[in-house]
Formats: structure tokens, sequence, C-alpha cells
């Protein structure tokens, strides 16, 4: 369960595109922020159900790991740049 949440902060901590989408036409970070707090409220209305939780987990396992593989090589003012577009995601 927060396993999920935990990646998708991961990712945006290791992100570095300011571009809409990566350059090899994955997520963007706004994205994933997005893909991020969507998770985070389904596994919170899941109120603790093994079910749910491994449904939504499941869900977002696939777009997670994409958002995790951005940050890739980055470097630590490419990450700083990143994290300073998330700020911006609405």
């Amino acid at each position: 369960m927060f396993s999920l949440v935990a990646v998708a902060a991961l990712a945006l901590v290791s992100c570095g595109s300011k571009d809409a989408e990566n350059k090899e036409g994955g997520p963007s970070v706004c994205d994933c922020v997005k893909m991020g707090e969507e998770a985070a409220k389904e596994m919170k209305d899941a109120n603790g159900d093994e079910a749910k939780l491994k449904e939504i987990t499941e869900k977002y396992e696939k777009k997670a790991e994409e958002c995790k593989k951005l940050g890739e090589g980055k470097s630590d003012e490419e990450k700083k740049k990143m994290m300073e577009e998330a700020a911006k995601c609405k």
C-alpha cells in the first residue's frame, strides 16, 4: 500500500524533465505528481481493505515504475529543477 506512494514520491525526487513529457515519450513530472495524488487518495479511501489496496497498487504499478525511471542519471541540479516544476503542477 504505502510502497506505491513511496515510489511516486521517489520518482518525483529523482525526476528531472522540464518538458511536458520526457524525451522517451513517457510521463511528465506533472503526470507523476497527479498519479501519486490519485493513488494516495484511492489508498486512503480503501480504509485498509487489503484487496482494494492490492488492486490499487497493481493499477498504478506500471506508471509508478515509469516515473521512477525518469530520474536515472540526473544531476542534483536537474533534480532541483524537477522539484520546482512539481511544485507548480495543478
